[in-house]
């Protein structure tokens, strides 16, 4: 069986930001936190090691967490994932050889003001850089 290991049993959405545009009159119009996908994604997550966490800190990255989603393609470093209410930050975003199966994409926890606010999340839209 196929990535046994990696059951996606659990449940996550992941924002990217729109940092909005302009409208007729060329005044800047607001941007905010939009999900990636009209539902929650089934994905494998937890906790990193203390041992993985001490050996990302040496390369100079923050991660706290690893998910594994589907092929969802288009998610990059600086995307937000809302797993059982709590958010994180994606630092790292890794694929499989063929781009077709697995996406082990390591987060940190979200500092303090870096919480998406409530009023920031927008309705799902298809963008551009998201194949799904």
């Amino acid at each position: 069986m196929k990535n046994q290991y990696y059951l996606k049993d659990k449940k996550a959405m992941i924002y990217w930001q729109d940092p909005g545009g302009q409208d007729a009159l060329g005044f800047h119009v607001g941007g905010g936190y939009v999900p990636f996908s009209p539902v929650l994604l089934w994905c494998y997550s937890r906790q990193l090691s203390q041992d993985q966490i001490y050996a990302a800190l040496q390369y100079g990255v923050d991660e706290t967490r690893l998910f594994v989603f589907n092929n969802t393609q288009g998610v990059e470093v600086y995307d937000y994932i809302l797993y059982r209410g709590l958010w994180y930050q994606i630092t790292r975003v890794d694929t499989t050889d063929d781009y077709r199966g697995d996406m082990f994409v390591y987060a940190k926890d979200c500092p303090v003001g870096g919480v998406p606010k409530t009023a920031e999340l927008m309705p799902y839209r298809p963008c551009s850089r998201h194949a799904g």
